[in-house]
């Protein structure tokens, strides 16, 4: 279990924290970490907004009962234990961030209080006139080492920290516990060995593809020497140029045109995958650098021509294998679908020969960040298969683009967050609680918008990729009527709540987007489709509307 209860009669007594109004205890923090100074300010600030009662946070015992906030080195990075004894509440907590977390685990799972955006106003708090606690041992450890939901607006510090993420786009810094930081990220064969500064006298350091070396963008030749002693060197200076950095990516570029000469070639077969190279390769660049900087973990991909794991080589320990799944389909989980079967064949394949397996997985439409992905039962269900397989970090990419906007960009971020901290919890309670702290009187109708968009994958087995058309399959003339249907009534149920209104309208762009899209020139309502599209987009900042396409651009180019 990730998470557990425990109540009994030994751990104590339960407690009333708040009554009428007024309150006896104190939030007691001698540890002098500046991490957990932010939890007991949280708890007290949570606790007052909940109540209206201050609770004061000092730094030495009182005799009064009080929250205990303790380091505890017996315990694992980022775990807690939040126990009730004949003093009051304990909260204990490993490594740099247990005990912050243990303050936000007790707001959430005790108090109620749900952080549902990065907006404070949306955030869902119980109304409470006392504060009852009954007996308590709660632990509490994340299913993933590494948690890292990659939307605009996901990347807010507070949002982050309460919602427990840690990945490395997060802005998080060391005075509240840090983050799993990179010093380098994904694609970085570009940057270990410059084509501009090597190629023209070393055309054979690169890779060997279409009957020449590639220069430019392409790829490694991996089983070079000197490639080799190039890259090691170059993450070596990386280490010293990032001192906290915990990960650096020893990865290959965004692109095919792997390396085939004779060498490569020779693995490749052995191996039986185009990744045999690249594990031979990569595990080389641990291997030195393990005995140099031992804490330092070195992250590759696999992706495209390297998804298949190879037959013979291992990761070394310090090795992450990265797991990026671009082909499958994200309407199911991998386990799902027929279509999902040699995605979920290499998921399977690369958990049974590493302990260190990190998935980089897709949340949105990129060539249409506006337009709706049907993947919520993809997003629950491939993170419970991930865990049951003992992947330890997982990063959902999203629509990042600046302003954000993307489809349900909000409802992901807090769904895939929850559910990275654990997998098996039930999940329509939590799309329940978000839907409802934010669309306010629109939750049901809201609802029944994502219910229509995911029913023909629910139904009839309908597969959607990251790179569908307004005209796919799934989209039908009647999605639209209903839709529209839908979202009047939803904007006049919240007519009186400018903040679930606003919303509403937000996600309302994602039908005006499929509405403005395929809607034929000859369409009488194309021009209001685009123009009432053309004002949300501007209204609410948007700045791409594509992975790399800019909404100015994207306006233009439609006479918007």
């Amino acid at each position: 279990m990730v998470c557990a209860f425990v109540a009994a009669w030994y751990i104590g007594q339960s407690w009333t924290i708040v009554e009428n109004g007024r309150s006896a205890w104190s939030i007691v923090d001698s540890t002098g970490d500046p991490v957990c100074a932010h939890g007991a300010s949280a708890l007290q600030s949570e606790i007052a907004a909940s109540s209206g009662v201050t609770i004061p946070v000092v730094t030495t015992a009182v005799k009064t009962p009080a929250f205990r906030l303790v380091k505890d080195p017996l315990l694992a990075e980022e775990q807690y234990r939040i126990r009730t004894d004949r003093r009051g509440i304990e909260i204990r907590g490993g490594g740099k961030r247990g005990t912050l977390y243990g303050c936000y685990g007790f707001l959430q799972d005790v108090v109620g209080v749900r952080w549902l955006t990065r907006n404070p106003q949306q955030n869902q708090r119980v109304h409470l006139t006392s504060l009852n606690v009954p007996p308590l041992d709660i632990v509490a450890k994340p299913a993933f080492e590494y948690r890292e939901p990659y939307f605009t607006e996901a990347l807010e510090r507070s949002w982050d920290l309460h919602n427990r993420v840690n990945g490395n786009s997060m802005p998080l810094d060391e005075s509240v516990g840090g983050r799993v930081s990179y010093g380098r990220f994904v694609h970085t064969f570009a940057e270990l060995v410059p084509p501009e500064t090597y190629f023209k006298d070393h055309p054979e350091y690169f890779s060997f593809s279409a009957g020449k070396r590639q220069g430019g963008y392409a790829q490694l030749c991996l089983t070079n020497a000197d490639v080799l002693k190039i890259s090691i060197q170059k993450v070596r200076t990386w280490i010293k140029e990032n001192p906290t950095a915990t990960i650096f990516s020893v990865s290959q570029n965004d692109t095919y045109l792997n390396c085939q000469c004779d060498e490569c070639k020779v693995i490749e077969l052995r191996e039986g995958a185009a990744s045999g190279p690249l594990i031979c390769f990569v595990n080389k660049v641990a291997r030195a650098i393990a005995t140099e900087s031992p804490n330092v973990l070195i992250d590759t991909l696999a992706y495209q021509w390297s998804e298949k794991p190879p037959v013979f080589e291992r990761p070394e320990k310090n090795v992450r294998i990265r797991l990026a799944p671009i082909d499958a389909c994200f309407s199911h989980p991998m386990d799902g679908c027929e279509k999902n079967k040699r995605s979920y064949e290499n998921l399977l394949a690369w958990s049974k020969i590493t302990k260190q397996l990190y998935i980089w997985h897709y949340c949105t439409d990129f060539a249409n960040y506006l337009q709706p992905l049907p993947d919520l039962d993809e997003i629950a269900g491939d993170l419970r298969l991930f865990h049951k397989l003992g992947v330890v970090g997982v990063f959902y990419e999203g629509a990042y683009g600046g302003g954000g906007g993307g489809e349900m960009a909000e409802l992901k971020s807090y769904l895939i967050a929850r559910l990275m901290w654990d997998p098996d919890q039930p999940v329509k309670p939590l799309i329940d609680e978000f839907l409802t702290g934010v669309y306010g009187r629109a939750a049901p109708l809201i609802a029944r918008w994502l219910d229509l968009v995911h029913e023909p994958a629910r139904t009839h087995n309908v597969h959607a990729s990251i790179y569908d058309s307004p005209s796919a399959s799934y989209f039908s003339a009647e999605l639209l009527r209903q839709g529209e249907r839908l979202f009047d009534a939803a904007e006049f149920r919240t007519s009186g709540d400018a903040l679930a209104l606003e919303a509403v309208q937000r996600a309302r762009m994602a039908l005006e987007y499929l509405q403005f899209m395929r809607s034929p020139g000859s369409d009488p309502q194309r021009k209001e489709y685009g123009r009432r599209l053309a004002a949300k987009i501007r209204r609410f900042g948007v700045g791409e509307t594509s992975e790399g396409g800019s909404s100015a651009e994207f306006l233009k180019r439609h006479g918007l």
